[in-house]
């Protein structure tokens, strides 16, 4: 079983869908339904669906438009916790005590791309390219 599949088994309540999305939309959550761009490489997949949960557990109402109420909010929550399990601090803390301090090998080795790890190290407040 896959990452992918690993992390839908997680969440059963939701139904998941893999496919064609307008541009610019990689992922999309409506009422317990959670589509993800079947263009993407799995590694973006992973990445928006741990996003796309996060918005199915934290987010309500439609909060495409990032400016009206509380949507950034919102928008900002759901890809925090996205990021906290996809890539938990204690993931980060054990590459650092081994002392591994190339981003291109630490995003190889969690599996992900090389932007998502530095957008996670912003949100644990480690300074850019570095997790020390």
């Amino acid at each position: 079983m896959d990452s992918i599949d690993q992390l839908m088994a997680q969440y059963p309540q939701f139904d998941y869908r893999f496919m064609e999305m307008p541009d610019g939309l990689d992922g999309l959550t409506i009422n317990g339904k959670i589509m993800i761009n079947k263009e993407l490489s799995d590694k973006e997949k992973l990445q928006w669906l741990y996003e796309e949960i996060g918005h199915a557990l934290t987010s309500s109402g439609d909060i495409t438009d990032y400016w009206a109420g509380n949507n950034y909010q919102q928008e900002s929550r759901a890809r925090n916790w996205g990021m906290k399990h996809c890539i938990p601090r204690a993931k980060l803390k054990e590459i650092e005590h081994r002392h591994v301090d190339e981003d291109y090998e630490i995003a190889d080795d969690l599996g992900i791309q090389i932007e998502y790890l530095h957008h996670v190290g912003l949100m644990y407040g480690y300074h850019f390219k570095s997790i020390n």
